[in-house]
């Protein structure tokens, strides 16, 4: 049974593409599917709120790990995961050393509280820079701004990688983790 991935990609052209070793498609495939699973939904919404756009930036966040580092799951990670993410993206520069925090207070407070913890704070007014560390408050529109950035050059990296490299083949393996994981 063919499984949808996104909208335009099911489990049976999946196979194609890998085998076929089509770069533009799958980072075709891989965009629309973030942008129809994470970014739109937030970012072209007027109803969209600060806290559901960190929900989803967390999700994002792990999958999109997952996806670089061909994990079939993250849920042994943790923090670890958020840590590497924000060292990883130039467009993170702001929470360097905050990745601990972020898990605890924000991806963990999310999920298990629907509360933030610790006296952070989301807001979207776009007075503020994407984190105010000392007053504990992120800028929800520009971190997920910031995180479409980080994946889209993640995207542009990888077209220019051959099909075989190491990033590539953890890509690969991840994808299908996600076809397994539908059947």
């Amino acid at each position: 049974m063919s499984v949808e991935l996104s909208s335009s990609v099911s489990s049976e052209d999946w196979a194609e593409l890998k085998e076929n070793q089509d770069k533009q498609s799958i980072t075709s495939f891989l965009k629309h599917r973030y942008e129809e699973r994470y970014f739109d939904p937030m970012l072209h919404n007027s109803s969209k709120h600060g806290f559901s756009m960190m929900a989803i930036s967390c999700l994002m966040i792990e999958s999109f790990i997952s996806l670089k580092k061909g994990w079939k799951r993250t849920n042994t990670k943790g923090k670890h995961v958020f840590e590497e993410f924000f060292q990883s993206s130039s467009h993170f520069e702001e929470f360097h050393g905050l990745g601990a925090d972020f898990y605890e207070h924000i991806r963990c407070g999310i999920l298990h509280q629907a509360e933030t913890t610790g006296g952070w704070k989301i807001r979207r007014d776009l007075t503020h820079k994407i984190v105010c560390r000392d007053q504990k408050i992120i800028d929800a529109s520009k971190f997920m701004k910031a995180l479409k950035h980080t994946f889209y050059e993640f995207l542009d990296h990888l077209k220019n990688q051959d099909f075989t490299s190491n990033d590539w083949k953890k890509v690969v393996k991840k994808i299908d983790h996600l076809v397994d994981n539908c059947n």
